[in-house]
């Protein structure tokens, strides 16, 4: 049952990066008492509003609830408001477009996605849309690079595309199983170049293979195949270049690989990224790669930690990676970059106890001297 709460008090405090540098051999988790939070992260998402990126950061509880606050490049949250969403339940996936004030909410057992309107502040209009039956129970959804198309997963193993109109609603949406080819796909990658936009299809950690497809001008598959390559182990993360000519993938094993994206969508050149004996990886959940392609940042499920990479050859290899840990976080499922006007930030969910991180990012892209953590209380 989901509990009511009209009233919120955000409480932010200085983490301490005892274990946080570029060594990351210490690690100092510290609980802290005495907080009763209602809630539990489990996605991040931040928001343009009035042109300026990441001005509104989302939070997705665990009992379903939308937590929406303000951001600052310190890594502070203020003005804070938390909102039930009529007809959200048991939602697992947000969802925000690049362009207009709409989120969009997958949940589990329906026929739909929740679409809802509202950038400026907490309170969101919301309505399903079923995508004139093209929507089967739908797993994951990615939207191009412009917002200008939805590429929805859903669970018969099927994709559905749909235009997205001026107001982030649906239109013309289309199912397919491209034959067959698609496999069991759990998630889509959308990689944009010169070459257009590519569609990655990752089958879970169980099946270690990657669906790649070229995409016709309706935005649906036009030919797809599979990738057999033996480092994609447990493939669960994949991320892309700026450019879109490198893919990186990340495996639930433990491993970080690079690859050459084709002009067919192929995966070449692939090789997994050197620890050099580190513990740099641990149950990759999340991959976010900066607007200059200079910096890869890495969340990891099974050690607690975010590791920050350096990106080199033009996005091709990984450089220096340095895995930090924070003071209290532990179990993260989500991660957001934000970008603006030169400071950039890194947002990231802890369950263990229920937080929010905001770590603030020097020029060079590594970690600064704390983060800040805000935790949630009723009033």
């Amino acid at each position: 049952m989901k509990k009511a709460v009209t009233a919120l008090t955000a409480v932010a405090l200085a983490a301490s990066l005892v274990g946080c540098s570029d060594s990351s051999s210490d690690e100092s988790h510290v609980r802290r008492e005495g907080e009763s939070s209602f809630y539990r992260p489990k996605n991040l998402a931040l928001q343009t509003v009035d042109g300026v990126p990441g001005r509104l950061l989302r939070v997705l509880n665990e009992d379903d609830t939308l937590t929406t606050c303000s951001t600052s490049a310190t890594g502070e949250l203020s003005a804070c408001g938390i909102q039930e969403m009529a007809g959200a339940d048991v939602v697992y996936q947000m969802v925000v477009h690049p362009r207009t004030d709409t989120l969009y909410f997958l949940q589990y057992g329906t026929d739909s996605v929740l679409v809802c309107q509202g950038a400026n502040g907490p309170q969101l209009s919301c309505a399903p849309a079923t995508g004139g039956g093209a929507l089967k129970a739908p797993s994951f959804m990615a939207l191009d690079a412009n917002g200008a198309r939805a590429y929805i997963v859903n669970d018969d193993n099927t994709l559905a595309v749909c235009e997205v109109r001026a107001d982030g609603t649906f239109s013309g949406c289309s199912a397919t199983d491209a034959n067959g080819t698609l496999e069991t796909p759990v998630s889509v990658g959308l990689a944009s170049g010169d070459y257009g936009t590519h569609a990655y299809f990752l089958n879970g950690e169980t099946r270690p293979v990657i669906t790649a497809c070229t995409l016709a001008p309706s935005g649906l598959p036009s030919s797809c195949h599979a990738e057999n390559n033996a480092l994609f182990t447990a493939p669960t993360a994949m991320a892309f270049s700026p450019n879109g000519k490198y893919a990186y993938i990340g495996n639930l094993d433990d491993t970080l690989v690079t690859c050459s994206v084709g002009d067919d969508a192929s995966l070449s050149s692939c090789r997994a990224v050197d620890t050099n004996g580190q513990e740099l990886f641990g149950g990759i959940q999340t991959i976010a790669v900066d607007a200059a392609g200079a910096n890869a940042y890495v969340v990891n499920a099974r050690n607690s930690s975010i590791t920050h990479c350096k990106l080199a050859d033009g996005g091709a290899s990984f450089g220096a990676c340095s895995p930090y840990s924070i003071d209290g976080f532990e179990v993260t499922t989500d991660l957001a970059l934000g970008e603006n006007a030169g400071s950039r930030t890194l947002f990231v969910t802890s369950l263990s106890n229920s937080s929010v991180y905001g770590c603030a990012l020097d020029a060079q892209g590594r970690f600064g001297a704390s983060c800040i953590a805000t935790s949630f209380l009723e009033q």
